[in-house]
């Protein structure tokens, strides 16, 4: 039977009972994934697809997106009611960019009301006017996700939500069926995995401003060789923007090897990082790489950095400076062909003040510096991490729960989070574990959450604090750039010496004073 055949008896429907109807559109949606299988246009099919769900369940607006093997990303392949350029689709973003991630469908039943589907929209100009809910479905082939459909019903029309997530399923089944001989498709199904991992900081959620930031600062150092140092609190992610440094870098197809300075004795730390000789200490009995040897070609993450002991920061010291080293007990000296990334959350300034960290090491570090921002400095995320969170953790504990409550989000939106992501993603995953239905309420979050107070003060910055940040930034890059050199910064900042200095100070950014001013071995550079 031909598309045009099926589609007219379909949107005439003139007596048929509902469940007439929905066969004639099934097999009409059907005929659409034959044609495409046949070689038809894609556009031309779903816009024909678009046309029946419109005339049988008031579809107003709908997009295609499938994944773009060369970028990793997702793009708009064909759309319905929407300029593509009105969208901006991201893995892990947007209740398309989840479906794709999970392959699994969510849906929403006021657009306009969950912030999570006006993710996507490039700008809230763009967003619909009209009184919208969503449902979006994965379009998989192989059991590998290649996209999602999503597609938005006027609110007032009456068919249940679960016959048009099934009507939605079918489609995005013949819309596949079509798609696994197509040549650009398979040839994405053909990639490995391993090349996903072109990021588009796909593992990290946030659009607030600060995170932005954060995105940026990322774009800018990973393509180069620099040497990085990520500050924040703990549980703020640091290890995640350091796997996108590497996974954006040249080295990203080499390995991406972590240590914990905190983890570890002085000795041990040592052996872990730059390995030994057998016989270099009591248990030695064999030659063992180190993390640097194992990291060749690829990136180290150096974890809390600032709890180094002092005899280890002079070896790392020569690793940045000269790229080499010697396995404990060892002669041979070793190149190392390695990639450092640094994190801490220890205040560096001060500890090089209080002479527990070598401030020559300190400035081969801080070669280029991201700060995280605290979870309570973008509450405007928790939305989207909660969601998150719930996904993953519905899947790994085998939950069916759909989505947060309202009470639950509200208690969310409204905490502290002292303990930032960490603290949140523990939160979600006790209340999946709580919960027995298809909705996380306010009574499964843990009691310290529910019994806290909402957040006192507002997470805006005032004039004067976002004025000072601008400020220490400045100072921070002016010195950065002149290599500490006070009298080139000032210059460059348009201010005198003696300011220069004072701000410096105050910020804690104060450069290196000249070693013929120091007292034989004092201060942090004596040994």
């Amino acid at each position: 039977m031909s598309l045009d055949s099926v589609e007219s008896r379909a949107v005439r429907g003139e007596s048929d009972e509902r469940s007439e109807g929905g066969d004639a559109l099934m097999a009409a949606l059907g005929a659409i994934g034959d044609e495409l299988n046949a070689g038809a246009p894609l556009g031309r099919c779903f816009e024909h697809a678009m046309q029946l769900l419109h005339a049988r369940l008031r579809a107003m607006r709908s997009a295609l997106l499938l994944s773009d093997p060369r970028r990793g990303s997702l793009e708009v392949e064909a759309s319905y009611g929407i300029s593509p350029g009105a969208l901006r689709p991201r893995y892990g973003v947007g209740v398309a960019g989840r479906v794709a991630e999970s392959g699994r469908p969510i849906v929403v039943p006021a657009v306009r009301q969950e912030p999570m589907a006006l993710e996507e929209w490039a700008e809230p100009s763009a967003w619909p006017d009209e009184e919208l809910s969503l449902i979006a479905v994965p379009i998989s082939v192989d059991a590998r996700c290649l996209g999602a459909l999503s597609v938005y019903f006027d609110r007032s029309e009456s068919t249940p939500f679960a016959r048009k997530l099934r009507v939605l399923q079918g489609l995005a089944a013949a819309i596949a069926r079509g798609l696994r001989t197509a040549q650009a498709p398979s040839a994405a199904t053909d990639r490995d995995p391993k090349e996903h991992t072109v990021f588009e900081y796909a593992n990290m959620i946030g659009t607030s401003a600060a995170m932005r930031r954060v995105y940026e600062e990322i774009g800018q150092v990973a393509p180069t060789t620099a040497t990085a140092l990520i500050l924040g609190e703990s549980g703020t992610g640091k290890e995640l923007v350091a796997l996108a440094i590497h996974a954006n870098s040249e080295r990203a197809g080499g390995p991406f090897v972590k240590i914990n300075a905190a983890a570890l004795p002085e000795t041990l730390f040592e052996s872990e990082l730059f390995g030994h000789e057998r016989g270099a200490f009591t248990g030695a009995f064999a030659r063992k790489k180190g993390r640097l040897d194992q990291a060749q070609g690829g990136s180290v993450f150096l974890d809390e950095v600032g709890d180094l002991p002092l005899s280890t920061q002079v070896k790392l010291l020569r690793v940045l400076q000269f790229r080499e080293f010697e396995r404990l007990g060892g002669t041979e000296t070793l190149k190392a062909d390695v990639r450092l990334i640094a994190a801490t959350n220890k205040n560096m300034a001060a500890a090089v003040t209080a002479g527990i960290f070598r401030e020559d090491l300190y400035y081969r570090l801080n070669v280029f510096t991201i700060t995280l921002p605290p979870l309570r400095d973008r509450l405007s995320d928790v939305s989207a991490l909660a969601e998150y969170f719930v996904g993953k953790y519905a899947r790994e504990h085998r939950r069916n729960i759909r989505r947060l409550g309202s009470g639950a989000l509200d208690l969310l939106c409204n905490y502290a989070w002292p303990g930032n992501v960490r603290e949140l993603e523990n939160a979600i995953e006790r209340s999946v574990v709580a919960c027995e239905g298809l909705v996380i309420e306010d009574r499964h979050l843990p009691e310290a959450l529910r019994s806290s107070g909402p957040v006192k003060a507002s997470t805006r910055a005032t004039l004067t604090q976002a004025v000072e940040e601008l400020e220490r930034r400045m100072i921070q890059d002016a010195l950065r750039d002149s290599a500490g050199n006070l009298a080139r910064a000032a210059r460059a900042l348009g201010i005198t010496e003696r300011i220069l200095r004072y701000k410096a100070d105050k910020y804690g950014l104060a450069p290196a004073r000249p070693a013929s001013r120091r007292k034989p071995g004092a201060g942090p550079l004596g040994s």
